[in-house]
C-alpha cells in the first residue's frame, strides 16, 4: 500500500498578513513562491496607488497570469522550432543514409 506524503504546516507573511499553509511539497519552494507573490503585489501597489488588499491581489493574480501565458507562448514557439529542426534532421539523415 502507498503512504501519501504528509502534510506539513508552513507560515508565510503575504503582504503584511500571516498565514499558516499546508504542503506535501517542499515547504521552502512554498515559502519562496509566497515570498514572490508579496513582492509582486507590492510592486502593483507602488505602480498603481491602489491600497485596497483585494484590488492589490487581483491585480497582482492578473500581472502573474499574464507571465504565465508570455511563458506558455515561449514555450510553444520553443517546441514549435525544435519540431522544425528535429524534422529537417531527419530529412538530412535520410537523404546521406539512402
Amino acid at each position: 500500500m502507498s503512504e501519501e506524503p504528509e502534510y506539513v504546516s508552513v507560515r508565510v507573511k503575504i503582504y503584511d498578513r500571516d498565514y499558516t499553509l499546508r504542503t506535501q511539497g517542499d515547504p521552502e519552494r512554498l515559502r519562496a513562491v509566497c515570498a514572490d507573490l508579496d513582492k509582486r503585489m507590492r510592486e502593483v501597489a507602488a505602480s498603481t496607488g491602489a491600497v485596497d488588499t483585494f484590488k492589490v491581489a487581483v491585480l497582482a493574480a492578473i500581472s502573474l497570469a499574464d507571465d504565465l501565458q508570455r511563458s506558455r507562448d515561449e514555450l510553444d514557439q520553443f517546441n514549435e522550432s525544435v519540431g522544425k529542426r528535429s524534422l529537417a534532421c531527419v530529412s538530412m539523415l535520410d537523404r546521406i543514409f539512402k
